[in-house]
């Protein structure tokens, strides 16, 4: 829905307002969001250039994001990659006159039920399995990563009425979810009702069927399962390599931990 809503270029240009507190207009806007990667499995949610010289790649989650920076890296060679084709320049990367590309910025926004920061900052490196300081060349990449549930950064919502209304929408949806067991209901509850009140009423007037039939493949219960597995998964990973540096045996800690004695030796070798 995030993606349906901001991937044209009046909205666009009214986010990077909020983001960035620079206007510009719908023209000076060309998006150029992508909608898988190699893998067939990653979507990015938005991307579009500014005035040809800023490239904005813009992710919402409602889960946890420690990766984010990752996926980030991996979106921003595709779209570079995408814009230089766009552009028929692929013959300029192996000239020798430097090739002038749009500055990538960062934006992750947050909107889950588990606590969070009003804003936080994400950096790849923490990724980084060594941090040895070297000689060779660096790679950074830095992504601020805002809250936006109701209630928290209200200087974004001043700038930008659209990403307000979807944060209406967000916590119109979670308080019919609580009254129908239906999710698919309490969807539908939740646009009618937002029609109604003028929570983006010409957008779900317009996509309100595809809205409901996106959000409705959506389980809750899945993701709560999901999100519990990966906790303990996590947990029992910092188990292990306790256990290990004990020296306990890798019998005696698949018998703890559940974890496959493979597991257990791919973590010994930093491998998970």
């Amino acid at each position: 829905m995030f993606r349906l809503l901001f991937d044209n270029p009046e909205k666009a240009a009214e986010l990077y307002y909020a983001l960035s507190d620079d206007k510009c207009s719908p023209d000076e806007i060309l998006i150029i969001t992508i909608t898988t990667t190699i893998s067939g499995e990653l979507k990015n949610d938005l991307a579009f250039v500014v005035r040809g010289k800023i490239m904005i790649v813009g992710e919402h989650m409602s889960s946890p994001y420690a990766n984010m920076p990752v996926r980030l890296l991996i979106y921003i060679g595709l779209l570079y990659e995408k814009w230089i084709k766009m552009k028929g320049d692929e013959k300029f990367l192996y000239g020798s006159k430097l090739y002038k590309i749009p500055k990538p910025a960062f934006v992750v926004f947050y909107n889950g039920v588990e606590p969070r920061p009003e804003k936080e900052v994400l950096c790849l490196s923490k990724a980084f399995e060594d941090m040895t300081d070297t000689d060779l060349g660096f790679l950074e990449l830095k992504v601020p990563v805002y809250n936006i549930n109701k209630g928290k950064s209200e200087e974004l919502f001043e700038k930008s009425p659209n990403l307000k209304q979807y944060v209406e929408f967000v916590a119109k949806l979670r308080e019919f979810t609580k009254l129908y067991d239906d999710y698919a209901q309490a969807v539908k509850e939740a646009v009618s009702h937002c029609i109604a009140n003028g929570v983006l009423a010409e957008f779900l007037g317009e996509q309100g069927g595809k809205i409901v039939s996106l959000l409705s493949t959506y389980d809750p219960e899945v993701a709560k399962r999901v999100y519990a597995e990966e906790l303990l998964e996590d947990r029992n990973i910092e188990i292990t390599k306790n256990l290990l540096a004990l020296k306990m045996p890798k019998e005696q800690i698949s018998q703890v931990t559940g974890l496959s004695i493979k597991e257990i030796s791919d973590i010994e070798l930093g491998l998970l």
